[in-house]
């Protein structure tokens, strides 16, 4: 199944003008060494129970972010096209690294 993707730079954009949620599907330690703002941890390793857990939005689109998006695109290919009120779901390109190394703003160690 083809999973449809999203460059960190346009995801930057949707999460700003709030167009797009973000969901981490990387571990909790992971989350809390390094995280992007405004993400809602969902682990893969806690699948499918963390993603049917979620309350996410019907009016946004969905975008899965792991490290480098092999863990997400894993996550986008069970879950399908659509999130489960029909938002389009997306995979992060890169995952937290691009959107490092794309200097986009990271939050580091714990709150």
């Amino acid at each position: 199944m083809t999973v449809a993707t999203v460059s960190v730079e346009e995801a930057a954009d949707w999460l700003q003008s709030g167009e797009a949620v973000l969901v981490d599907v990387r571990e909790p330690d992971e989350f809390a060494a390094a995280r992007i703002d405004g993400a809602i941890l969902a682990p893969l390793s806690q699948m499918p129970a963390a993603w049917e857990a979620l309350d996410l939005p019907t009016d946004r689109k969905i975008i899965v972010m792991c490290l480098r998006g092999g863990r997400s695109h894993q996550v986008c290919a069970f879950v399908g096209p659509v999130g489960p009120e029909g938002q389009p779901l997306f995979n992060l390109t890169g995952g937290i690294q691009a959107w490092h190394a794309a200097g986009l703003p990271i939050i580091e160690g714990a709150d």
